[in-house]
């Protein structure tokens, strides 16, 4: 599914030395695997993610979606691969404020070819179990609601990888642990699921933990109930692990 291979990446500040973000990472993440990307602030993870979703572009090394080379794609033809393929979930939830549930849900269908929009959309709320806030404003919905609606919003063009940044950073313990438990419902559903995050907490309840210190990977390791980090997601459901 995801295949980054010595990926660099630095940012140039007038007058200071360029900070280097990422520094030579590779990484696969197979497809059906639930992977936290785990690390402290200014550890690279965030870089990392919007290389992987497609919302940045590496100075080196290749980055490979699905088999297709990105550096080989035009910002229009990645434009269209990150609407059909990619699903963000953000820690602040980015909903519309003047726009209710149901319609901020609806969004990425607008910049598609998808029938049925209306339908789609309140399939996909259902999904998450807030069918009966559809026509809400954000402002009239709980922290872990809100988190709940952006999840739909991820998951209505049926996107090949859902990017998870910091999904509970801004919910109190029993709404993190909701939306964990949904992550992770999706993922048993076959879902390929990536956490970023800085808290081990949340990465334990992952079947693969990625450690990124100072741009690099520091280690890579399955946790107990997840499938090893080579293993394909075939051998996963084969083994009913």
């Amino acid at each position: 599914m995801i295949r980054l291979i010595d990926v660099t990446k630095a940012y140039l500040q007038a007058g200071a030395t360029p900070v280097h973000a990422l520094r030579g990472v590779s990484l696969d993440i197979h497809s059906g695997e639930l992977v936290a990307i785990l690390g402290p602030s200014g550890s690279g993870k965030s870089t990392l993610m919007n290389i992987m979703g497609l919302l940045d572009r590496p100075d080196s090394g290749r980055y490979e979606l699905g088999g297709c080379n990105v550096a080989e794609r035009s910002p229009d033809e990645l434009a269209v691969l990150r609407n059909r393929t990619i699903g963000f979930v953000f820690q602040s939830f980015h909903l519309l404020p003047r726009a209710t549930a149901v319609e901020n849900v609806e969004l990425p269908l607008i910049y598609s070819d998808r029938p049925n929009i209306r339908q789609r959309a309140l399939a996909a709320l259902e999904r998450v179990g807030i069918a009966d806030r559809a026509s809400h404003l954000p402002g009239e919905l709980s922290g872990g609601q809100q988190q709940r609606v952006a999840i739909a919003r991820a998951l209505v063009n049926e996107p090949a990888v859902i990017f998870a940044d910091e999904p509970t950073g801004n919910l109190d313990s029993e709404a993190g642990a909701g939306i964990m438990a949904l992550l992770r419902e999706l993922y048993d559903a076959g879902r390929t699921i990536v956490v970023i995050t800085h808290d081990a907490d949340v990465a334990g309840q992952a079947g693969r933990q990625v450690r990124i210190v100072d741009g690099a990977i520091a280690s890579d390791r399955s946790t107990p109930g997840g499938q090893a980090p080579a293993e394909p997601a075939a051998a996963r459901t084969m083994e009913g692990a």
